[in-house]
Order: C-alpha cells, then sequence, then structure tokens
C-alpha cells in the first residue's frame, strides 16, 4: 500500500513539475513580494518547524534505533576514555584521529560526544546528543541562509522537506560520526555565503575554521572541502568579488586544522615514518583505507548511484526502502530544481554575479563526483549531498507555488501524509528491526557476566569487535584495558578476564556468553544454568 501510494505521489509532483517547466517561469511572479502572512509569520512558522523537529529528533533517541552501533561503541568507549583520562582506550594523548577497529575514525563526534559523557554521564542518548544538536542547528543556519538570498517562502519549504525527509530524521537519530559531515559542512557553507556577501575578514576567519573542523567529520571531507573552496575562490576571483586578504584569513585557520591530518596520512602512507605536533597525538594505523577512493569504483557506482541517493542501501540502518532517503515524491522536484539552478548559475557566470544557487551546485557537484569513486558506495559515505538535493527541491517547490495557485500547500499536505506513514514505519516497524552491526544485548549479557562473579569470561566473538561492548558494560580504565590486551590481525582475543576465543575444554569455572547453539547444547548438558538476552546467552556453572 505504501509502494503504491508513494509511486501516486511521484507521478503527480512529476505532472506538476511539468506543467509549470512548459508554463515557463514567470519572472513577475519570481520577483513578486512575498505575501503578508510569510512576511509577518514567517519566523514564526520556522519555529513550529523547529520544534516539530526537535520531537522528532529526541523522541526515544536512546531506544530507536534500537541496540548500539559497532562503530557507536568503539566511539563511545574513545569518549568515555577521554572525557576522564584524555586519552583513547590505546593511551594515545587527544589523538587527532582514532585508532577505533585499526582503519582509524574521524575525531569530531568523538570529542563532542566526551564533552556530553563528561557533563551528562554514560548512556547511548548521551552520546547521541551531539548528532541531535548539530543536525538542528544546521538545520537552522539552513533556514537564515536561504531567507536572507532566496527569501523567507523558500526557506520554509526547504526547512520543512528537510525537517520531515526519512534521511535528516534516521541520520540525525544516531552517533555515526561521518554524518557529521552533511551538518558540519552545511554550517561552513553558510559561514562562506556570509563572508563572500559582507567581505569582513571575521566571516573568512570563522570560515576557515568552519572548513577546518569540516575535515574532522570524515575522510572524504578531506577531498570535497579544498575542492569546493578552491572552486568557489576562483570564481570569486574572476569576477573580482574576493580580495588577497581574504583568501589569506580563511586559508590560516584551514591550514592549522588541516596539517595534523595531513601529517597523519603523510605517516600512515609510508610518507615519513613519524609524525608530532604539541598537546596532541598523531596515532599510527594498523591498516590504511586509502585505496577506498579510486577511480576504478565509477563504472559500478554509476550504476547505483541513483539507487543510492533516492532509495536505499545495502544496509538496513541508513533507510527503508517503502519511503527511501527524501521520498519518492521528492524526485521530480530534486531533479527539476537541479535543472533550474544550473541554468541560473549558467546565466550568473555570464553575467559575472554570485548567489547561493552557486556554491550549492558546487558542493552537490563535487560530492557526487568523489561518491563515484568510492568504493562499496552507501548513503552515509555520500551524506553530504543531501542538503544541496533538498535545497533543489525546496526551490523547484517556491517555484510550483509561485506558478500554481494552492499548488505549495497541497505539496505540502501531502508530504504530512507520507511523513506520518513514515514515522509510524520509523517508530514502530523498525525499532523492533534487527539492524546489522547493531548490539545491545551483548551489553546486557556482559553486565550479568560481571555480576556472577567468576573467573573468566568467554565471549564468542560475533562481529569481530565484540570486545567493545564489554567495555560499554564495564568502562574499565585505558590503562587497565591495555594491561592484558592481546590483537591478532587487528582482532582484540583478550583482555583482562575477557576472551574471545572459545576454548575445546569447559571452564566450570567461568562464564560464558554464546549464540553458537550446539556450543550451548554441550554445556546445557554438562549442567550450566542459562539466561537469554536476544541473540545472546550466559552460561555459568
Amino acid at each position: 500500500m505504501a509502494n503504491i501510494m508513494a509511486d501516486c505521489l511521484f507521478l503527480l509532483i512529476l505532472m506538476i513539475c511539468v506543467i509549470v517547466k512548459i508554463k515557463g517561469n514567470n519572472q513577475e511572479l519570481e520577483k513578486e513580494k512575498e505575501s503578508k502572512v510569510v512576511k509577518k509569520y514567517g519566523n514564526i512558522i520556522f519555529v513550529i518547524l523547529f520544534v516539530m523537529s526537535f520531537l522528532f529528533l529526541t523522541y526515544k533517541v536512546g531506544k530507536i534505533p534500537h541496540g548500539l552501533h559497532v562503530d557507536e561503541a568503539g566511539a563511545l568507549y574513545d569518549a568515555i576514555c577521554l572525557s576522564k583520562y584524555g586519552v583513547d582506550r590505546y593511551l594515545y594523548k587527544l589523538p587527532v584521529y582514532f585508532v577505533n577497529f585499526g582503519g582509524g575514525q574521524n575525531a569530531l563526534y568523538t570529542y563532542l560526544a566526551a564533552i556530553c559523557v563528561k557533563l551528562f554521564g554514560i548512556s547511548t542518548r548521551v552520546f547521541r546528543l551531539p548528532a541531535v544538536f548539530l543536525s538542528l542547528l544546521s538545520m537552522l543556519i539552513l533556514y537564515r541562509v536561504i531567507a536572507t538570498n532566496n527569501g523567507k517562502k523558500e526557506a520554509l519549504f526547504t526547512s520543512f522537506i528537510l525537517a520531515i525527509c526519512p534521511f535528516f530524521i534516521m541520520k540525525s537519530r544516531w552517533g555515526l560520526e561521518s554524518y557529521l559531515m552533511c551538518s558540519v559542512l552545511t554550517i561552513s557553507v553558510a559561514a562562506f555565503m556570509k563572508a563572500l556577501k559582507n567581505g569582513k575578514q571575521f566571516w573568512y576567519v570563522l570560515t576557515g575554521i568552519l572548513f577546518g573542523l569540516t575535515l574532522y567529520t570524515y575522510a572524504i571531507a578531506y577531498l570535497v572541502v579544498p575542492a569546493v573552496v578552491g572552486i568557489v575562490i576562483v570564481y570569486m576571483f574572476f569576477i573580482k568579488k574576493i580580495k588577497i586578504k581574504n583568501i589569506i584569513a580563511m586559508a590560516i585557520p584551514l591550514g592549522i586544522l588541516a596539517l595534523p591530518l595531513m601529517l597523519m596520512l603523510a605517516m600512515n602512507s609510508g610518507v615519513i615514518e613519524n609524525a608530532k605536533i604539541p598537546l596532541f597525538s598523531i596515532p599510527k594505523l594498523w591498516f590504511y583505507r586509502g585505496g577506498e577512493i579510486s577511480l576504478k569504483n565509477i563504472p559500478e557506482n554509476i550504476f547505483q548511484i541513483f539507487e543510492v541517493l533516492f532509495v536505499k542501501d545495502f544496509l538496513n540502518y541508513n533507510a527503508i526502502t517503502e519511503f527511501g532517503t527524501l521520498y519518492k515524491m521528492t524526485i521530480p522536484l530534486v531533479i527539476f530544481g537541479l535543472i533550474e539552478v544550473g541554468k541560473n548559475v549558467l546565466e550568473d557566470v555570464k553575467q559575472k554575479r554570485f548567489r547561493l544557487d552557486f556554491i550549492m551546485l558546487v558542493v552537490f557537484g563535487v560530492v557526487f563526483l568523489f561518491g563515484l569513486c568510492i568504493a562499496e558506495l552507501n548513503i552515509n559515505k555520500i551524506n553530504a549531498i543531501y542538503i544541496p538535493m533538498i535545497y533543489f527541491a525546496g526551490r523547484f517547490l517556491n517555484d510550483i507555488s509561485n506558478q500554481i495557485k494552492y499548488a505549495g500547500l497541497i505539496i505540502v499536505l501531502l508530504y504530512c501524509l507520507q511523513g506520518g506513514l513514515f514515522f509510524h514505519a520509523y517508530f514502530e516497524e523498525f525499532a523492533n528491526t534487527d539492524l546489522m552491526y547493531f548490539e545491545e544485548e551483548m551489553i546486557e549479557a556482559s553486565k550479568r557476566a560481571e555480576e556472577l562473579q567468576k573467573g573468566k569470561i568467554y565471549v564468542e566473538n560475533c562481529l569481530n569487535q565484540t570486545y567493545i561492548y564489554t567495555l560499554i558494560a564495564k568502562p574499565i580504565s585505558p590503562y587497565e584495558f591495555a594491561e592484558n590486551l592481546h590483537i591478532e590481525d587487528g582482532i582484540v582475543t583478550e583482555y583482562g578476564k575477557y576472551q574471545f576465543e572459545i576454548p575445546y575444554e569447559i571452564d566450570e569455572e567461568a562464564v560464558y556468553i554464546l549464540k553458537n547453539e550446539d556450543k550451548i547444547k554441550e554445556l546445557i548438558e554438562n549442567g550450566f544454568k542459562i539466561e537469554q538476552y536476544r541473540q545472546f546467552c550466559v552460561l555459568w556453572y
């Protein structure tokens, strides 16, 4: 039923878009003053949208999505270590990049989470606060930048689509550090726009700082940030709207923040043997994932990128197939909006003008092209592209509203219908779905094993990194963790009383945490007691 409705709404919106395109843009309508309602109550309407979004993002945020993703668990334990000891789990002092499970993890989210843990204690809900906060902040700033440059009505349409779209809600409710790029890049672009418009040095310095912080959200930002900044600066220099002193004011803080990551990349790619900077440490990764971005990935990605952008990927926690990332009805708005923005930018280039359309198109194009080069492309790897896509949709929805009376309101009501179905699916069905790489029962099972106060605790290593959940269950100090730590081929096999390889001989003095049915049956036959925590069983003699 949901699929049929989505298809019908897609066709309806597509027909409306075609009609508007055939009619052609009425320049007088586009330049027409905004209605008295929008002028007078636009900010109040946005506040209502913002509060609505706040409720969507915070309701049961500690329980939905259910469990704790393995990367969340890694970042959470490092955040705990930072908040108490100033080091990560491998005793690196204030690392600029975290080792995590060997291949590295971007740092900004973990540092923000460490502040939250320090202030509010340890919990899944507290750990996810940075995702919620920065998503809401990016929504506020996106509204302000569009309202200032394109008008309040378009800003309201865009904010509404953002607030109600599945991508924004699903990515904002859990602490995957790479999803932070979407929010921080949006804030950086808004500051850049402000700097380019008013020419004040303060805004250029702030822009440099924000783009520098964006580098710490996700590795693809190492390519996206310099490309976006470079293209915009070249164009602004071409139309004589930027000065050398402005570029220097932005480049200095950006360069200072980029330097530690450049040293980290140089060291881990073998260019230099060792790297040090004051206060912070540069870790040596167990393996380097620099090969994840390659032109060789383009042939495969070119055929699946449309599905990834609008529908789903291979990870069941990134999207619900029936609703996609933006709803099917948004696809025509994005496409026609992209065409419209592209035409505007071409005209602006001819006239040597600069508008918000230009920088949004640049961000979209840069992320899209680099996204084609990413191995195993998925929604979170290309997450920075969704804000420009939503911008295109809001842009064309505003055009529809200008061309066809009441059409904008009708489409908003249709979005509300889709949103209602999505919220039901997300908070009811999705809440009970077993998600890939999400575990929580291991934490409860580990707590129970600790209560039994036996000698060793043998844990079946189901995820290769199961150990991280035992550290969340009982957050020991990183120094204690490091004392008896054994790592083989990038996998923790033992620390303290925990062993993640199940011995053949039965140990009656130990506690077992297992999923393997044959081993569970063998222990029960030998007189072991059992308690079940969904997929995991705790067994002791």
